[in-house]
């Protein structure tokens, strides 16, 4: 009997995080003594995140190609910086005028784990209709925000968390044996595609082992106002985006999105800066609320402003020509009263 439950997961929006991490809070809320027998069950699926983790950043490398050049690589490099950018303004915002704790109950922490993310997987899909091969190729640079890495070194530079960096290092080398290992052997990066949903289902279910029902409810409307201002970032990079390309595109709103993976973000920061695990259970469900939001905003977004790219580019020769037909003029009296004869 095959019950395709893996396919019915993928049919979620961020299923293969949402349901094993709703999955794992339901049990350690009601049944908490399943998950500390100890041996490999807890070390499994109460306290191996930082293994998944560790696993998951170098799934991650293998899809960098750095052979990639020209145009994508130049793509790629602005949306990475602009993530950049935004998560850099908002430490400096949020964290000087309200500090770790944020405002309206979301966390500095869930602040820029939602900023410097965005949900490849939505913007590999959009460039199949919006986009060209160009826009495709970008995310082989654009991935390395796919992960706690940026969001750990824009806190550590911004001095709003304490990250030593050999907590930094940590998350970079296994991200480096993957892109080396990737680009090295075609064989191991297909391994690596293939295994990485499995390496997500564990992981967010050892993410929600540590969790309770009574966050979820806490942070539920906090997590919709988190995806609504995701959302609406999705706007400022569409324009921003531009700036940087002389053929416009739509695929900037893209990066108004919350990736389902930065769910997982806040656990692993609080690994390297212990004081900000208050803030861990909270975020976590703020995060995984608001990839769910963005997943149903952003491609309305993007076909908005792709519709306002067409009406407002000149037609060209070939389309003015098909536009425009000549009109054929009606054969005179006399002509054809001659073609009679």
């Amino acid at each position: 009997m095959n019950i395709n439950i893996l396919e019915k997961m993928n049919k979620v929006p961020g299923g293969l995080i949402i349901i094993p991490l709703i999955t794992a809070i339901l049990i350690n809320t009601f049944a908490p003594s399943v998950l500390t027998i100890g041996g490999p069950t807890s070390a499994l699926f109460k306290t191996g995140s930082s293994a998944m983790m560790g696993i998951f950043l170098l799934i991650c490398g293998t899809s960098i190609n750095i052979r990639q050049a020209g145009l994508p690589l130049y793509k790629g490099a602005v949306l990475l910086l602009m993530k950049c950018v935004t998560g850099a303004l908002a430490v400096w915002v949020i964290g000087s005028l309200f500090g770790p704790a944020g405002f309206i109950g979301i966390s500095s922490l869930a602040f820029i784990a939602c900023l410097t993310s965005s949900n490849s997987s939505l913007y590999i899909a959009l460039c199949s209709t919006y986009g060209d091969a160009s826009d495709a190729g970008a995310i082989s640079v654009f991935c390395v925000k796919d992960g706690p890495f940026v969001t750990m070194m824009v806190l550590g530079v911004s001095g709003l968390a304490n990250i030593p960096f050999a907590a930094l290092l940590s998350m970079l080398v296994p991200l480096l044996i993957g892109m080396a290992w990737g680009n090295l052997d075609e064989r191991f990066k297909q391994l690596c595609a293939s295994a990485q949903p499995l390496i997500i289902i564990i992981m967010s279910f050892a993410i929600g082992a540590n969790s309770s029902i009574n966050t979820v409810f806490t942070a539920g409307l906090s997590g919709v106002v988190l995806g609504v201002i995701s959302a609406c970032t999705g706007v400022i990079f569409y324009f921003v985006y531009n700036l940087f390309l002389k053929n416009k595109t739509a695929l900037g709103a893209a990066l108004g999105t919350t990736a389902a993976s930065s769910a997982l973000t806040p656990a692993m920061v609080a690994q390297a800066d212990p004081s900000l695990a208050i803030y861990v259970d909270a975020a976590t469900a703020q995060l995984a609320t608001a990839s769910i939001i963005t997943m149903l905003t952003a491609p309305i977004l993007v076909a908005w402003f792709d519709k306002r790219l067409k009406k407002r580019q000149p037609l060209v020769p070939a389309q003015v020509a098909e536009t425009v037909k000549p009109v054929q003029s009606a054969p005179l009296s006399s002509q054809v009263s001659k073609g009679n004869k």
